[in-house]
Order: structure tokens, then sequence, then C-alpha cells
């Protein structure tokens, strides 16, 4: 089992399989992961439980898509899912517990990425999108 927390401890989420995480430079996922960038991976929801659901909090960051965060201590918990639920979800590998059995396998929106940051840049990159996120769902 995959294990992820917020940084208090209110939330976990404990996930069966999860993609590789795609690393985004996007202005939005920075302010969201309080970093360089948004680290997320995606898993089926009917894979993920959660324990103190009830303390995270939603914020509508782009029309249509919703991120939350923990309401005690604002780490990230999810990236930017539908507002309306398909079957998978995206959570924030910032978030993640221990050794996991996936790695970075992309970059996306590089060209806004942080002028500050120079980093793993051997990893595959985007100027937009990542285009194999269809092909991450588990």
């Amino acid at each position: 089992m995959i294990e992820g927390s917020c940084l208090c401890g209110a939330v976990r989420f404990r996930v069966k399989r999860m993609s590789g995480i795609v690393e985004c430079h996007c202005a939005m996922c920075r302010k969201a992961a309080g970093g360089h960038a948004g680290f997320f991976f995606v898993a089926r929801r009917d894979e993920v439980t959660w324990e103190g659901e009830a303390e995270l909090t939603h914020y509508e960051s782009s029309p249509g898509l919703i991120r939350s965060f923990c309401a005690r201590c604002g780490t990230a918990m999810t990236g930017a899912n539908l507002k309306e639920a398909d079957e998978t979800i995206i959570l924030s590998a910032n978030a993640l517990d221990g050794d996991v059995p996936a790695r970075v396998i992309a970059q996306e929106f590089r060209a806004s990425k942080a002028t500050w940051f120079e980093g793993h840049d051997g990893a595959e990159h985007f100027d937009g999108p990542y285009p194999g996120w269809e092909k991450l769902r588990p």
C-alpha cells in the first residue's frame, strides 16, 4: 500500500496503485505546492482511501478544476481534479510518505519553469501538458 499525509498528520491517504510522477512547472502548481514545481500522480478513485477527509478544504483554481488542501496546515493533497469527478484522481506526490514504486517520468509546462530553479532536466519534458496523462491511468 502506498501512503501519503499532510504536514500535520490530520489528513492521510492510501492508494493501491499509482502512475509515474509528473512534475508541473506552471505557476498555479508552483504556488499550490509552495516550491519550484508541483509533483503529481494519477490513481483510481476506487483504490484510494482517506483518513481525515473532513479536514480537506477545496479551491477551484481554474473553472471546473478543484484542488484540495489540509485546512489545518495547508499541505496540497490533490492536484487540479475535475469538479465533476471521473474515475481517476490526481494526488500530490509531495504528500507521499516513505519510498514509493514510482519516479518522475515527465515534466510539463517547462516554459513556465521558475527562473531560479536548475534541476533534474534529464526527465522527458514538454512545453505544454504532458501528452501521456491518459497512459498513466492504472
